[in-house]
């Protein structure tokens, strides 16, 4: 059996004159180092960065060549801090009931607000919905407020949010009237109205 012994193994090395090592390790101080150090550091769980493949407004049409009942939310955003936009933007999120196949579009395209594409790809994605419910299929549309970062993580494939978390985080938007939730759900039930889904 070979015995290591830290001495006998520092004094052949200092033996070599001739390279001028000096080797003075400490191995006990090292060791409580590193127990310190897995005692205090802070484990920072990495920012999702895997994007989903969310569908853009462009793929409202989708809905066309669905067969089957349909459960539809329309997540919005509870405060206007996009980037880019002046409003609440919606997330559409369509789930065939059968399948359970989940097709998710993107922040950006859609609104309830205004009168520009944001409302317009809305008012196109429940008219197609509207359209679906013509073949005879069943159709929900459930429209919910949510926080802004729980909807921006759920577009990442490598963060915990999920569709259950999302709905167990959000309220129906007809329970949330504040602010200028009162003109959404006044615009959302002038859309319905508009298309006939709802009398």
């Amino acid at each position: 059996m070979i015995n290591f012994n830290y001495n006998g193994i520092k004094n052949t090395l200092a033996s070599f004159a001739v390279f001028n090592i000096n080797l003075e390790i400490n191995f006990s101080n090292k060791a409580i180092e590193l127990v310190k150090l897995k005692k205090t550091d802070k484990v920072t769980k990495a920012k999702p960065k895997d994007y989903k493949t969310t569908l853009g407004g462009a793929r409202i049409n989708l809905i066309e060549k669905l067969n089957g009942d349909l459960v539809t939310y329309l997540f919005i955003e509870k405060n206007k801090i996009w980037e880019h936009n002046t409003w609440n933007m919606v997330v559409p999120v369509i789930i065939e009931s059968k399948t359970k196949v989940i097709y998710q579009y993107t922040n950006g395209n859609f609104a309830l607000e205004g009168s520009g594409t944001g409302l317009g790809s809305t008012r196109s994605i429940l008219r197609y919905l509207k359209l679906h419910m013509d073949k005879g299929f069943n159709v929900s549309i459930i429209p919910k407020v949510i926080d802004n970062n729980l909807l921006h993580n759920f577009k990442f494939v490598d963060s915990d949010v999920d569709l259950d978390m999302l709905l167990k985080k959000s309220i129906d938007l007809i329970l949330y009237r504040k602010n200028e939730f009162e003109w959404i759900y006044r615009q959302y039930k002038e859309l319905l109205y508009e298309l006939k889904i709802e009398k």
